[in-house]
């Protein structure tokens, strides 16, 4: 991927095209850096968890000695079917560019075999939380990928990473039953339309509070590979001081258990979510040198 070359205060990225781009302009991925006191939190509704992520950031905020503001970039969707657009890598720089300096809730790989949604134009803070995907269920007898019997169907979203793993490691050993949308594929289950299936367990807590009530049990999926996936913040790449404080001011809040209390004010603390380790870091990046 080609490298963009800072130039200046303000942040002149040398395009694709070698033209130098308009930092006034609301279309351009470039922009002055914000030197207020407030720390500007983009904020996506359509993310089920974004209260604890609005939570999050005001205690990162403070714990720095900062207010935290807010700009809403996605507000929820209409309805289950409709699907969240993926935050592709312009829009993100436009963000950082107008809008914030940071973009919570971003997920990123635990290992190096899938590389970050950071590259060389967004820095990816330490993670803070551990989020699996989950075998959910409403049969007792089927409580995980192992008992699945070839005949019953299990739901997936046609686009995601356990459809991806069980065509590629058990193609003709399962019945697919595949819906468009997380939304969808956690009603299916609330509903009892789908007997068996296995999303992201941030997809699953916020919409389905007391799993008991509604016949289901949960348990992050054992058999395939890479369901474990961190949550982290993203930044411009310009600014590696504020990543530097931003890392400080998480590693405090998971220290102290205050990661874990705000998991548990909104009934996250349940399999398959959990605050990150103290120990625990972004891998290097495999296509460039991660600055530190």
């Amino acid at each position: 991927m080609k490298r963009f070359i800072t130039v200046g205060a303000t942040l002149a990225l040398v395009g694709v095209g070698g033209a130098q781009q308009d930092p006034n302009s609301p279309t351009s991925t470039v922009g002055p850096l914000r030197s207020g006191s407030a720390m500007t939190f983009c904020l996506d509704q359509q993310n089920p968890m974004w209260k604890f992520e609005q939570d999050m950031a005001v205690a990162v905020a403070r714990s720095l000695g900062r207010k935290a503001e807010f700009y809403v970039h996605r507000t929820p969707l209409p309805d289950i079917d409709t699907a969240p657009q993926p935050l592709d890598r312009t829009e993100l720089m436009r963000l950082f560019a107008h809008r914030c300096d940071i973009y919570p809730g971003l997920v990123g790989s635990t290992t190096p075999a899938f590389d970050y949604p950071a590259d060389e134009q967004m820095y990816a803070t330490r993670p803070y939380l551990k989020v699996s995907y989950l075998f959910v269920s409403h049969d007792k007898a089927v409580t995980n990928l192992a008992q699945l019997p070839k005949t019953m169907p299990v739901t997936m979203e046609r686009n995601g990473l356990p459809a991806y793993f069980m065509y590629a490691t058990r193609r003709g050993q399962f019945t697919d039953r595949p819906v468009g949308t997380a939304a969808r594929l956690v009603d299916d289950l609330k509903t009892g339309k789908a007997r068996v299936g296995m999303t992201f367990a941030s997809q699953l807590y916020p919409r389905v509070p007391d799993l008991k009530k509604a016949g289901l049990s949960a348990q992050p999926v054992v058999g395939l590979p890479n369901m474990t996936w961190y949550v982290i913040y993203g930044l411009r790449r310009d600014r590696p001081s504020l990543r530097t404080q931003i890392d400080g001011a998480l590693t405090r809040l998971i220290q102290r258990g205050e990661v874990q209390k705000l998991l548990t004010k909104y009934g996250l603390n349940r399999p398959g979510i959990a605050a990150a380790d103290i120990g625990d870091k972004r891998p290097q990046s495999e296509s460039f040198r991660d600055d530190n």
